[in-house]
């Protein structure tokens, strides 16, 4: 009987072990899960200034009434030709999905996102902008690649780099035979460095 008691013993001895060891991968877990925690908290909170820029640039031109004079363009026969706008008919915005590239982060971001929408009076611009879509996403993400952390880390980087887009935009829609200038504006809807 005195050999039963024994590997009792044995058992009973195994037993903190293991649950030591469950006790240290517990650990590392919460460790793991804390350090995740931090570094999203510290994403956000720097991204935090881009994000409220974006915002308040989308609200302003969703407040922007259009006035009939401004829609109606007189432009060359060589272009295609559409109707002009109604009056008082609202801006119609093309939105152009998020792209994120890997561009010029000088040690500091490796990974640049951008979404943006561009503004028009012309349903027929939307037409023509959902049909170049991947020119436009092909030309904007090769310019975006070409940036470098200092170039958009500054104040008005997000006003410089709409100018580009809506200067690349307007090229790509040349090409197509579309008049450029009925592409109004081009607004940075998210800009994250990471």
């Amino acid at each position: 009987m005195s050999a039963k008691p024994e590997a009792v013993e044995e058992v009973a001895e195994e037993k903190p072990k293991k649950s030591g060891n469950l006790l240290i991968i517990i650990l590392i877990v919460l460790v793991v899960l804390l350090i995740a925690a931090v570094g999203f908290l510290a994403f956000m909170m720097m991204n935090q200034n881009h994000g409220e820029k974006s915002a308040e640039q989308t609200e302003q031109a969703a407040v922007e009434p259009y006035k009939p004079e401004d829609k109606a363009k007189a432009y060359s026969p060589s272009f295609k030709q559409f109707p002009s706008p109604a009056p008082g008919s609202p801006a119609l915005y093309f939105d152009l999905e998020q792209m994120v590239v890997g561009f010029k982060g000088e040690g500091k971001a490796k990974h640049l996102a951008v979404k943006v929408k561009m503004k028009t009076a012309y349903p027929e611009v939307v037409t023509e902008l959902t049909n170049i879509k991947p020119i436009l996403i092909n030309n904007i993400s090769a310019a975006l690649r070409k940036k470098t952390y200092t170039e958009m880390s500054a104040d008005d980087a997000q006003e410089l780099l709409a100018d580009e887009i809506l200067k690349i935009s307007r090229v790509a829609l040349e090409e197509e035979k579309v008049y450029p200038d009925l592409l109004d504006k081009v607004l940075i809807e998210r800009f994250v460095m990471q």
